[in-house]
């Protein structure tokens, strides 16, 4: 039975490689993971995966740190439906959610929010912002009769419970949370909703208590679904976010706790490497890394790690060669932590391609940022490496 899968599985994946997206741009070279260290870096990621697709059981915690790429979704959302398409009979599911539209900013598309009262944004991108934050990077915080609606448009999410993480709770009146709710359970960093069924939405109201000043500071939900089992694929993104920006969320262990992390797929450098010519400290950048490894490996310390390297960029119109720094870092942090690179500057064309993408309307006039075709190209290239990679595992495999 096992093998009869897994022929089909490698016909599956076949098919799904030799698919050309005519529209898109073409990779300079084929897309693979580059493993500094050997395959040994993400067998227990390969490991899991087999147990999914041959077994029908087990789960997969991803988790993609980034910056605008990331909170706007259009290279996560593609992420998604690219490892659904190769494994469409694994159970998949969002997980970890932030209501973008609640702090007054961009989310993405495939998320749907809506809302009412007051509220105020804060980012751990912004200096002048000082948090608190947790796992999101990202706050939205009322002082008014306020609610809001999430709903995910693609993915129905299917949530048999929701954690709504907040601090203080046990100071503020409870919320109230509309639809087939069961209990709702106070903890120390918020609420957990549990549902008497699975329900796609979750409803929130708040009220403050009279004449106090209570403020009620959302920083992220988690969704579960009732079958724990499967692939869960959260994205935590921030616009302008930098390695050093994470570093200063003061929850952000206790709340990817609650995950926790398998694979952490890392996004973060186009923000550290946007500046003058000869001010990027490639030491100080890698110390940084460092630390979220740690705190990652704090609360899994079988987790696996792939760092993207930033897409070919411009400052203030010229060549940005901080990029190239970034990607030399990466690979000495893939290899001191025995993870993965996804070298997708190599990928694009190397040093002063963007000008060509953007000429191309792959890229946005900015010089910093790709189109929506571009981040679809970015998604498709990296599914391939992810299978490649996953291909040369099945070939080692004893099945």
């Amino acid at each position: 039975m096992a093998s009869s899968l897994r022929l089909r599985f490698l016909g599956l994946i076949a098919l799904v490689l030799a698919i050309p997206a005519w529209s898109q741009p073409l990779p300079s070279i084929s897309p693979e993971l580059k493993l500094p260290r050997g395959d040994s870096g993400l067998e227990r990621v390969w490991q899991r995966m087999d147990t999914l697709i041959y077994e029908g059981r087990g789960s997969l915690n991803i988790v993609h740190l980034g910056g605008s790429h990331i909170q706007a979704g259009m290279l996560t959302d593609a992420v998604r439906r690219a490892m659904h398409d190769f494994a469409p009979g694994v159970q998949g599911s969002v997980g970890w959610l932030f209501p973008f539209p609640l702090a007054g900013t961009n989310g993405p598309r495939s998320v749907g929010v809506s809302h009412y009262g007051t509220w105020v944004g804060q980012r751990c991108s912004v200096p002048q912002h000082r948090g608190p934050w947790g796992f999101s990077g990202i706050r939205a915080y009322t002082a008014d009769s306020s609610g809001f609606t999430v709903y995910h448009k693609e993915v129905p999410l299917q949530a048999k419970s929701v954690l709504v993480f907040y601090p203080g709770s046990d100071s503020l009146n409870l919320p109230v949370v509309l639809g087939p709710v069961d209990s709702i359970v106070r903890r120390k960093d918020g609420i957990e909703v549990l549902f008497s069924h699975p329900t796609d939405t979750l409803k929130f109201q708040w009220i403050p208590r009279p004449n106090r000043r209570d403020t009620l500071s959302i920083e992220g939900l988690l969704f579960s679904p009732e079958d724990s089992e499967g692939i869960r694929y959260h994205s935590v993104g921030v616009n302008g976010a930098a390695t050093h920006s994470f570093l200063k969320a003061r929850r952000f262990s206790d709340q990817l706790r609650e995950l926790p992390p398998d694979l952490v797929i890392f996004g973060l450098g186009i923000n550290d490497a946007h500046k003058a010519r000869g001010d990027f400290d490639t030491l100080a950048f890698e110390l940084r890394y460092d630390s979220l490894v740690a705190a990652v490996r704090g609360i899994n310390p079988r987790a696996e790690f792939i760092w993207f390297t930033n897409n070919d960029a411009l400052y203030k119109e010229t060549n940005n060669p901080h990029g190239l720094q970034v990607s030399r870092a990466m690979y000495r942090l893939a290899a001191r932590h025995d993870g993965a690179i996804f070298d997708f500057m190599e990928l694009m064309g190397g040093y002063g391609s963007i000008r060509r993408w953007m000429a191309n309307s792959w890229a946005r006039p900015d010089g910093i940022h790709l189109s929506q075709v571009g981040y679809e190209a970015q998604a498709d290239w990296f599914a391939q490496a992810y299978l490649k990679a996953y291909l040369r595992h099945q070939e080692r495999s004893p099945w």
